[in-house]
């Protein structure tokens, strides 16, 4: 009975071992058979997940293009609120940071979701009607009977039915303020004749003290030097006076090294138109005689006898 068992034992182990080895050699098929046929499956699908990669790539680097760009947007909005009055600055910085096409769908974007609602549709609203207000500009006209002053005030009067008031003021405002400083300067060179030069440099100061933004941001120190000068030089026809008030000035707006040097520059930039309108002087002269010569002269002759005199003319002044 035990050798029974024993043997029982022993062919269980052997009936196990076949069916596992039929097992393993079934599942081993099996398996050659699907590599055999993976390839084929593996050279059709392989595609198809590469473009979907591909696609899902550049729609990532798309969105995370279009989130920068609105933030971008944001920003410049957000300086223009601080510093308001210039809408053509505005519009330059949003074309140069926003070139692609979507620009105007970002722009909406950004202004409907804009902290600050008022604001926003302002902006808007302003950015919306310019077409128009170029268009009515275009096509309007104006006498020339009228002085600069009144001309910009039919110009802001315009823009202000077009745009609407608080649509200009936003986006004109700059300007505004910067043309209303010319014209009061321009008043102030009319007055000049029947004020001594303290009085003229004393109405400067506070004029541009006035216009603070536009005689700092736009005229700046060379600018307002420029115009104290032409202000303090009217009706002065000396030039030992003229020398000395452009000395005055220069030295109240430029240190002293500054001033030495600008000094130079205006001698130099002096010696220049000096050295032209001398040249230009000979040059009419010149001409007046070889105009007079012309007829007793073969064509040939008189032309390579004018084109010496004038290349020595020009050698004299410039070389």
């Amino acid at each position: 009975m035990k050798r029974f068992g024993l043997i029982a034992l022993v062919l269980s182990v052997l009936v196990i071992g076949v069916v596992i080895w039929l097992g393993l050699g079934s599942s081993y098929a099996t398996s050659g058979q699907t590599q055999a046929s993976s390839p084929s499956l593996t050279e059709t699908a392989q595609p198809s997940s590469l473009q979907e990669k591909l696609a899902a790539a550049n729609n990532d680097e798309s969105r995370m293009q279009q989130q920068q760009q609105q933030e971008s947007i944001q920003k410049i909005i957000q300086l223009f609120q601080k510093n308001p009055g210039n809408i053509t600055q505005l519009l330059n910085q949003l074309q140069q940071n926003c070139p692609g096409t979507n620009c105007q769908a970002l722009l909406k974007q950004v202004l409907d979701e804009y902290p600050d609602q008022q604001f926003a549709q302002t902006l808007k609203q302003l950015i919306e009607r310019l077409p128009l207000y170029e268009k009515e500009m275009q096509a309007k006209t104006m006498s020339t009977q009228m002085t600069p002053q009144q001309r910009y005030q039919e110009i802001w009067n315009l823009r202000e039915q077009t745009l609407g008031k608080q649509e200009t003021q936003l986006g004109f405002a700059e300007e505004k303020e910067f043309a209303s400083y010319q014209f009061a300067y321009g008043e102030l060179l009319s007055r000049a004749p029947q004020m001594n030069l303290q009085q003229r440099l004393s109405e400067l100061a506070q004029l541009q003290q006035q216009y603070k933004n536009p005689s700092k941001n736009i005229d700046g120190q060379s600018g307002s030097y420029d115009k104290a000068l032409k202000l303090a030089l009217i009706g002065v026809t000396d030039p030992i006076q003229q020398q000395e008030i452009t000395q005055q000035i220069r030295n109240s707006y430029f240190s002293g090294k500054e001033a030495a040097q600008l000094a130079e520059r205006e001698q130099q930039i002096a010696r220049q138109q000096q050295q032209i309108a001398s040249y230009q002087s000979e040059l009419a002269a010149l001409n007046q005689e070889m105009n007079q010569q012309k007829q007793n002269l073969a064509e040939s002759a008189w032309q390579q006898q004018y084109q010496l005199r004038l290349e020595q003319l020009r050698q004299k002044h410039f070389n």
